[in-house]
């Protein structure tokens, strides 16, 4: 039987890290079930990979991406993360004023 929930997928996007590029997207989803709350992760994979990381946040995608032990992260991940962040912040307005018909562009 296939899965019956509803799923929102962010575009894919590419990030530059010092461990090479990594594919990053934002996911949501929740069940059919009475009262089913929204369940977000973070997905990220190296460039090249069939396989998707997927924790709840998104540093720790993109650390388990580029395969970095657990423990304190270092500064140019947490740097790349927020860069994700903001990315599909502002793909996620872009696409919020092309779906009201361009009228916060004028």
């Amino acid at each position: 039987m296939a899965g019956s929930a509803v799923r929102n997928r962010s575009e894919i996007f590419t990030l530059l890290t010092p461990r090479g590029p990594v594919e990053v997207a934002h996911q949501q989803w929740r069940s059919h079930r009475a009262k089913s709350r929204w369940e977000e992760v973070w997905i990220a994979r190296r460039r090249g990979q069939l396989d998707w990381r997927q924790p709840p946040s998104a540093p720790e995608a993109i650390g388990q991406a580029v395969l970095l032990a657990a423990g304190k992260h270092p500064a140019w991940l947490l740097e790349v993360a927020e860069r994700a962040q903001r990315e599909l912040g502002s793909r996620r307005a872009a696409e919020d004023a092309q779906d009201r018909g361009g009228a916060d562009a004028s």
